[in-house]
This record gives C-alpha cells, structure tokens and sequence, in this order.
C-alpha cells in the first residue's frame, strides 16, 4: 500500500470517529475522556491478534468503559496457555449505542465472541446468549458458580440451572461525601449515619440556601430529581429494595410495586413510601430540601459531579467508577483556575439503611455490573467460554482489580478488598448488593424518572405516578413475554 493511500485511510479513520488500533504488546493509550457515560461512541483501542495462520483461531471480545491495559497481562497469559489462540480486544464508552450495535452485528451472524453485557439486559437478550457448556475442560456449573460469585450474579445469570455469563466485579451504591463539611458542620458524626432518618437530619444541618442563581450556598445530598442526577433511578431501585418491595406477581406477568403490600417495618406501600423519601429532597416545602434544577447548570452533563467538586453538595450517591470521575473532574477544574475540593477530602462510606444496629435485619444496596458473556453467533463457543473462565480466576482478577479499583464479584476475594482503605466499603456491601429482573432497561428508567419528575413537578402524588408507572411496567413485560401483541403501544 503507497503513503498516499495510507493517508487517506487514516483520515477516513478520523473522520467518522471509528477505530484505533495497535498491536498487542504496546499499551493502549488511556484517552482523556474516558469517563463513564460520555455521549461518545467509539471503541477507543483494539488490541489486535496480528497475524494469524488458518490453524489458528480468533477470540473477538467487546469490553466497555475499563481500558485496555486492565486486560493486557490476563490476556498475554491466556495466550501463552493457549497457543493457537488470539484475542482481538476492542473498548467502547456508550452504553446504548454498544447495545444497538450488539443487537444489529448479532443479528447478522457476525460481531464478537465475548461481551460485556448490563446485568439488566439479561432477560431481554437471554437468546442472543450461548450458555456454558457443561462438557468443557473447564467447567463451572450451577452450583460451583453459587458457591464461588455473589448472590446478584447468581439472580441474574443462572437461568434455569444454565451459566449465562460470569461477573468480572459487582459494583454497588455507595455514599461520597466531603470530610471537611462533615468535620466542621455536624457535631455528632465525622462521616454519612448508617440510617435514612439520621441521614435526613444531618441533610437539614448541612443544608445552606442563599439567594444565588443555585439557590444553595451548600446542599446537604444530591437526590430527589430524575433529570439531574447521575443514578437516580438506581437510588430508587435500592430504596424499594431496602423498603422490601415486591416487584412483580409470582408469575412476573404483572407490575405489583405500587399497589398495597407488606413491607419492611410494617409498611403497607412500601414502593410509594421509598419514592416519597427520595422525592423528599427535592421538595421545596420540606425541611430536607436541598436539591433542584439549578444547581447543576454550569456544568449539565456532569449532573451532580460538579457540584460536588466546587463544593457545592456535601454527599453524592454513586458507584466505583464515580472517583475517577471526582478526580477528573477535579483536575479538569483545577487546570482551568477554578476552585475545588481537594481529592483528600473525599470519603466513600456505605448506602444508608433504614433500620441500623440490632434493630436491622437485612441490608441493601443496588448491584450493577458487567459480566462476560459468550454470543450465541460465536464460531468458537468452548474456547470463548475458557477465556471468560479465565478472566474470572481470583489471579486474574486481582489483577483486573488493581488496575480499574472495580470491586470483587469472587466470595474468596472480599475478605482482603473489604479492609482497603478507600474502595473497601464496595466489597463489605458486595454481599448485599441486589438486583430484580428488567425486561426494558432503557424503557424502565424512562418510566421511574417520570415517576419521579411527576412528584417533584407537583402533577402527581407519589402513589399517582407508581400506579402510573406500574401500569406501563407490566404492559413491557407482557410485551416482553408475548401475552400483548408486541406492536402495543405502552406509552412511554
């Protein structure tokens, strides 16, 4: 190929913005926008098998948001173990537009062997999956996989006594909080209370309105709003949880979350309770009001992370990856001459309960995270499914968690994670961290954040917009399930 041409087909690569590649042996570069939930869809850096003779065979994996080098030393070793193998790596950052080209490049016999998937889209993309196989070398059936991976992965990948994927880490919610305010501000507490009644309290204490564009000198938390907020639903997903909620009827036909049901301390609606305690701090006529629309504004896309770093809000609810963001961000307002927190005085401390000490029974959080997954389209279903086997050794990943801080997903490996002096609240919740079957991911969060804009907006009470909300859960999950027709319209 003459340098003219090599020209053009770099400007090509530019241009539409599609891929960089290298070989395997040198690092990817870490792109200065590889922040979680950036509009940008790329795959920011293929590590490439190189040539490869027709004997040899070809692993294409997907991965999203982790940098390449996360991957380089486990995927070297798997290699030389496997000499007839290689891996094609490729990164991507946006998470719809990586659905979208999932579902097309499947549906047209193609795209990759291996894949990060969203434990929420499990259900829905269940038969685009090729499941482990049981007569492998190297195998890990139903119950090793129980014995060996927390109870989240085990609700969201087993069906029906088939491994559908295996979990690199399980992330959860947790707290961030500025130490200083609560050093200086609350005389009774150094960091976040354990309970939800207590957490209100030092909101209302930490709480500074003024009369600025913002409206808050300083805001206690950032929750109520469903525009604003990073992990809003999330929040009230983990709300319901911990409220004891039941989600679905015992055949999950129907919707059940708004309708009256014994919840956790006696509660009778235990989901329009949990909505109504998270819209709480972003009404205007509560005591606990410390969050709206304006204080975001400098800053939109970062939604609450900005705030935080200007030392506008003292708490944030977030998963791991949010301090690499507060970090970036951080520095990004540093080189531009504005004034910030400082990184040492951020503190992660657990999601807030509703009930704390003796008096609780159960805890909760949210789990998100992304397994690896095996294409029902694969050319070479056992050895993509010895890769991701590989992956998820405790040797892997732990190298996997040095690189990224992700938390553990293994059982085995909690005990030393949980005792690290930053990220080990993410392993001590691990245990508790749930989930509840999506059939929708996309349509769900549209549905809850109506939800929640309809009570701060004052168009609907809390138990209006769940009914509502209920009402169009379940038209997407009899859609899902063939007992509507398909082409029914759920208004959404």
């Amino acid at each position: 190929m003459n340098k003219k041409l090599l020209i053009i087909g770099g400007a090509i690569v530019l241009f539409f913005g599609i891929l960089i590649s290298l070989s395997f042996d040198p690092k990817c570069p870490d792109p200065a926008d590889n922040i979680p939930g950036t509009p940008d869809y790329r795959a920011d850096c293929i590590i490439e098998a190189g040539d490869v003779s027709s004997t040899e065979g070809v692993i294409d994996m997907y991965v999203l948001y982790d940098n390449t080098d996360a991957f380089q030393e486990q995927i070297q070793a798997f290699q030389s173990n496997n000499p007839g193998l290689r891996v094609n790596l490729k990164k991507f950052v946006n998470l719809e537009e990586y659905e979208a080209l999932l579902i097309n490049e499947i549906a047209e016999g193609e795209g990759p062997d291996v894949f990060m998937i969203h434990n929420s889209w499990m259900q829905k993309h269940a038969k685009k999956l090729f499941p482990l196989p049981l007569d492998q070398a190297i195998v890990m059936n139903a119950d090793q996989f129980r014995q060996t991976f927390f109870q989240a992965a085990i609700d969201d990948l087993i069906i029906d006594e088939q491994v559908y994927g295996m979990p690199l880490s399980i992330d959860n919610l947790v707290v961030y909080y500025n130490k200083s305010y609560f050093e200086d501000l609350i005389a009774t507490s150094d960091r976040p209370a354990e309970v939800w009644e207590e957490v209100q309290d030092q909101v209302i204490a930490l709480t500074r309105e003024n009369n600025s564009p913002e409206r808050f000198a300083l805001s206690g938390i950032a929750m109520g709003r469903g525009d604003n907020i990073n992990n809003a639903v999330d929040i009230l997903y983990a709300l319901m949880l911990q409220f004891g909620v039941q989600f679905y009827d015992d055949q999950e036909q129907q919707a059940t979350f708004a309708t009256s049901q014994p919840g956790a301390g006696g509660i009778n609606n235990p989901g329009v309770t949990a909505l109504e305690l998270y819209t709480s701090f972003g009404l205007p006529g509560l005591r606990q009001y410390s969050w709206n629309e304006t204080i975001t504004g400098l800053e939109p896309d970062q939604k609450e992370i900005n705030p935080f770093v200007r030392g506008k809000v003292a708490m944030i609810i977030g998963y791991s990856y949010a301090y690499e963001n507060i970090a970036s961000a951080i520095d990004l307002e540093g080189r531009l001459g504005n004034t910030t927190i400082s990184l040492d005085d951020v503190g992660i401390a657990p999601l807030p309960q509703l009930l704390g000490g003796e008096e609780a029974t159960s805890r909760d959080t949210y789990a998100s995270y992304f397994p690896l997954v095996v294409a029902r389209t694969s050319d070479r279903p056992a050895q993509a499914w010895s890769l991701i086997q590989y992956l998820t050794t405790a040797d892997s990943l732990q190298t996997y968690h040095n690189k990224t801080n992700r938390p553990t997903s293994r059982k085995d490996m909690v005990t030393e994670q949980q005792i690290e002096p930053l990220f080990g609240t993410f392993a001590s919740q691990a245990n508790f961290a749930k989930s509840f079957t999506i059939y929708d991911d996309a349509a769900y969060r549209k549905v809850f954040t109506d939800a929640i804009q309809g009570v701060i907006d004052n168009t609907k009470t809390a138990q209006e917009a769940l009914t509502e909300a209920q009402e169009k859960i379940t038209c997407i999950v009899q859609k899902e399930k063939k007992i509507i027709d398909i082409g029914t319209d759920c208004q959404i």
